[in-house]
């Protein structure tokens, strides 16, 4: 291994001796070996720190700190490492052998691409299998989606260093629990981003994961951020803080849609689509517009054609057509896979579902991975 490691693994762990070893041994396996793999260990009081030095590995760099919190054991770490690449890992996630293989590739053939997560596998507390979780893979797509959520799954991610040591980049504290969110947007102002559509990262939901544990706070920062980068991104496009709750909440989750929000899906619809308008505006010759105008017309269409139809559907319609002609087809599709989804054999619907940006699947699991994600 050379002097300088092409990789620097970051992982931040509190208390996580439960899950720890087979975070750590994901790393160390992987099919790619020239990494160092720093490890904070923020002032855990279970036996965490004893699982971790029980571990040779020479390319382990273990830094113990009193308890300060994740966002300052992730730039600590950050300020640690000294590979071409950075790499995040969460303590009681499990990183596919080939992950780190992978994605160097990628990074190595796209040098227009500096972050680059991937799709996860979610599991449960004991391992099981919930379904697959997928984000948009083009730049266009990302910075789409990023008005509204965070593009990318956090403990998926490999960057250039480069460009947070160049930008002075690094997390913010004042954005606690959507502190990937905040870095990705300031981030995609000096580079592109790419998705790999492979399930790279086993990414656990359990009780003890931090967003759960303030959930509330989670939800007022993500607002805070989108309502920004919209701002920032979009600055023609003028919208109160309030309906970017809304539009969250209906477009992507976090919550579950109040029955207030459901009595005005039409009038939200209308002000998505302007906000599609706007980013259209933005990006007139970007390949794949017209492929992501489509895929947010049955988006749209899904949530606004439901019994009992509300005023302004008509209108609605008429601007989804134009966006997507073949959308009664698009629709008619939709309407049967939903209904098949219904009548499937109970035993079936255990089966790994996807539930990416602008794709379906059972929707009690989406909101639950979701919430967590």
């Amino acid at each position: 291994m050379s002097s300088s490691p092409c990789v620097s693994v970051v992982m931040p762990v509190f208390n996580g001796e439960r899950y720890l070893k087979e975070a750590v041994e994901g790393i160390l396996n992987q099919t790619f070996g020239d990494f160092e793999f720093i490890i904070n260990n923020d002032g855990s009081t279970d036996n965490t720190r004893g699982i971790l030095e029980s571990y040779t590995d020479a390319r382990i760099k273990l830094v113990e700190q009193e308890h300060q919190g994740v966002i300052a054991s992730l730039n600590r770490g950050l300020a640690i490492a000294c590979g071409e690449y950075v790499a995040r890992m969460d303590g009681d996630d499990i990183a596919a052998p080939e992950r780190l293989e992978k994605q160097v590739a990628f990074l190595r053939t796209h040098p227009e691409i500096g972050i680059l997560g991937t799709a996860c596998r979610i599991i449960d507390d004991n391992g099981r299998d919930l379904g697959v979780r997928r984000w948009p893979i083009s730049d266009l797509e990302i910075r789409w989606t990023s008005l509204l959520s965070s593009p990318f799954g956090h403990p998926t991610v490999i960057l250039r260093r480069d460009i947070l040591t160049k930008h002075g980049l690094e997390y913010a504290d004042v954005f606690h629990t959507v502190e990937d969110y905040d870095l990705w947007i300031r981030a995609l102002n000096h580079t592109r981003g790419a998705n790999l559509d492979e399930p790279l990262l086993k990414y656990r939901v359990h009780g003890d994961r931090v967003t759960n544990k303030f959930r509330e706070v989670q939800l007022r920062n993500h607002d805070i951020v989108a309502l920004r980068t919209m701002q920032e991104q979009l600055p023609d496009f003028a919208i109160p803080s309030e309906q970017v709750s809304q539009l969250r909440e209906l477009f992507v989750g976090g919550s579950g849609p109040s029955r207030d929000l459901q009595a005005h899906r039409a009038t939200l619809a209308a002000t998505y689509l302007d906000l599609l308008d706007a980013f259209v505006s933005h990006h007139p010759e970007e390949p794949g517009l017209q492929g992501l105008q489509r895929q947010e017309a049955l988006k749209v269409a899904r949530l606004v054609f439901r019994w009992p139809l509300q005023p302004g559907c008509v209108r609605i319609g008429r601007r989804l057509m134009a966006m997507h002609p073949g959308l009664p087809w698009s629709y008619s599709v939709h309407l049967w896979n939903a209904v098949c989804r219904r009548l499937r054999p109970r035993t079936l619907k255990s089966a790994p579902l996807r539930c990416g940006w602008g794709q379906s699947g059972d929707r009690q699991n989406n909101r639950a991975v979701r919430q967590r994600l």
